[in-house]
């Protein structure tokens, strides 16, 4: 909620400058999970207002998305019915349509468009174009499911620099030509990693990471890598969570500065945890190349 108070919103501004000047020019990768997309119809236009403007105040926003529930939804009215191993979907050749159609067909042209009405320019793409992210089949129990081997970020960096927002689905390419389903979160770290990104973002359903995990007034605001790895290893991090947090340790190793969890479905989270003191989620740090 937007404060009455001319005073307070002031120095809410004046609190914003250091950030904004901290993080001008450079790159922002941010997460986007179908489970936001899902949880909160405004949270696509809240997205695209804060993005626009982390663009028109110089930073260099990209965004990597997946669309869990919407590829689930899309696969029930088809009549086929999804399987997971150890989290990761089980992809044939029939699901892997079933991806391909409800990243490249719905959500990532709908983040593209909020974007526009926003007047911000962004492109949607995928790993496949211009073979931006090079990889390999992880199993054959999970069929065309794969993990990130090579990204070449040549396509991305020149539309950043045109200051253009690439919007990109988690979809990855074998050598051959085959595409590939890769899970979003592992997709958004190794692409933060390999464009130098100041920071990576994953907007969740989550308020963060929690050292208790029933009580929700336990969040951490900032936790080195060591830390959240003792949580993982403590059983206080489990579940679906598990890739999502290991994605992001492996960001942080990989030298991205800061790794944020959040809340996106809580209004201009992003901002929020961007340009303010205190923030909103957990900031993970303290890893290295």
């Amino acid at each position: 909620m937007i404060t009455s108070d001319p005073h307070l919103r002031a120095r809410t501004l004046v609190e914003a400058l250091p950030y904004i000047r901290r993080f001008h020019d450079e790159i922002i990768v941010i997460k986007y999970g179908g489970n936001v997309l899902s949880d909160a119809g405004s949270s696509l236009t809240e997205l695209a207002e804060d993005v626009a403007l982390m663009r028109s105040v110089g930073m260099r926003p990209v965004i990597v998305h997946g669309g869990g529930p919407q590829i689930d939804d899309l696969a029930d009215r088809l009549g086929l019915v999804p399987s997971f191993v150890d989290g990761l979907r089980v992809t044939d050749a029939a699901m892997l349509e079933v991806v391909r159609m409800a990243l490249l067909g719905a959500v990532n042209p709908a983040i593209v468009t909020a974007l526009g009405c926003q007047g911000a320019a962004a492109v949607g793409l995928s790993g496949a174009d211009s073979s931006l992210a090079m990889a390999s089949r992880i199993s054959t129990d999970l069929g065309f499911v794969g993990s990130i081997n090579r990204v070449q970020t040549g396509v991305v960096a020149e539309l950043v620099q045109a200051g253009v927002i690439p919007v990109v689905a988690s979809l990855g390419v074998e050598t051959g030509g085959q595409l590939l389903n890769v899970n979003a979160d592992s997709f958004a770290s190794a692409l933060a990693v390999a464009l130098g990104a100041a920071k990576l973002i994953f907007l969740t359903n989550i308020s963060g990471l929690l050292a208790e995990i029933d009580d929700p007034d336990s969040l951490i605001a900032q936790a080195a890598v060591d830390q959240v790895q003792g949580l993982i290893d403590n059983g206080k991090i489990r579940g679906g969570m598990i890739p999502k947090v290991t994605a992001a340790l492996d960001a942080s190793m990989g030298g991205v500065e800061r790794v944020h969890l959040i809340d996106g479905t809580v209004p201009h989270s992003l901002l929020l945890e961007l340009l303010t003191d205190e923030g909103v989620g957990t900031m993970i740090v303290g890893g290295s190349r």
